[in-house]
C-alpha cells in the first residue's frame, strides 16, 4: 500500500524552467518518499514542443 501523497505543481502543457519544483511529496517514511520521487520522475516527460492541455472538468452534475 502506498503511504504517500503527491501534489503536482506542474501539469501537461505547463512551461517548466530548470530548477523549478515539479511536485511535492508527503510521506510517512523516507523510503516511501523516495519511492514516490522515483514514480514521479518516471512519469514526467519533457519536450520543447508545447503540449495541449486537456480539459479537467468533463461534466458538471447537478
Amino acid at each position: 500500500m502506498n503511504r504517500y501523497g503527491i501534489v503536482l505543481n506542474k501539469k501537461i502543457g505547463d512551461k517548466v524552467e530548470k530548477g523549478e519544483v515539479l511536485a511535492r511529496v508527503h510521506a510517512n517514511s523516507k523510503e516511501k518518499g523516495e519511492e514516490a520521487q522515483k514514480e514521479i520522475l518516471e512519469t514526467y516527460q519533457f519536450s520543447q514542443k508545447l503540449e495541449r492541455k486537456e480539459e479537467t472538468i468533463l461534466e458538471i452534475l447537478s
